[in-house]
């Protein structure tokens, strides 16, 4: 009889920290972005949007390369939909110095193992004529990070 009540004290104790394990991890923090915006969403709040090569808000792009060629601060967000339509986010501030780049395909179902958030700093963004279009990368980044950021607008 006594190893039946220390079985079910050891049962309840159990269930009470792991309910309480489950309630700490509810309360955290969601990593941003947790819910994906439509790409209507994404026009309306300004973002620079790649629909399958159809750019929007792309005035908000030039304007930020301005920017940095004034060495004025600015900050934009790249948002570039997948064919299965999953959001990926280029998110990028300059600070008068240096450009600060977060690259986040954390939403991207099809996105393999990988995916998640990663961030570095660049020195510069560079542009190239490739055919009728305007390659932008970005250089001299602290990590290979900055490799993840190719956009591309119609000339």
């Amino acid at each position: 009889m006594k190893k039946l009540w220390i079985v079910l004290a050891l049962v309840s104790l159990s269930t009470l920290l792991i309910s309480c394990q489950q309630k700490e991890e509810a309360d955290e923090e969601p990593t941003y972005p947790q819910i994906p915006y439509t790409y209507e969403e994404a026009i309306e709040k300004g973002d620079v949007v790649n629909m399958h090569g159809e750019v929007s808000n792309l005035e908000n792009f030039t304007s930020f390369i301005e920017h940095i060629g004034q060495r004025t601060e600015d900050e934009i967000r790249i948002t570039v939909y997948t064919v299965e339509g999953a959001p990926i986010f280029y998110d990028l501030r300059y600070d008068g110095e240096e450009i600060h780049y977060t690259y986040d395909d954390s939403l991207d179902g099809f996105g393999g193992p990988d995916t998640g958030i990663a961030s570095t700093t660049c020195s510069e963004i560079i542009s190239e004529q490739v055919e009728d279009d305007m390659k932008y990368q970005l250089q001299d980044c602290a990590d290979g990070v900055g490799d993840t950021f190719y956009f591309v607008t119609p000339q």
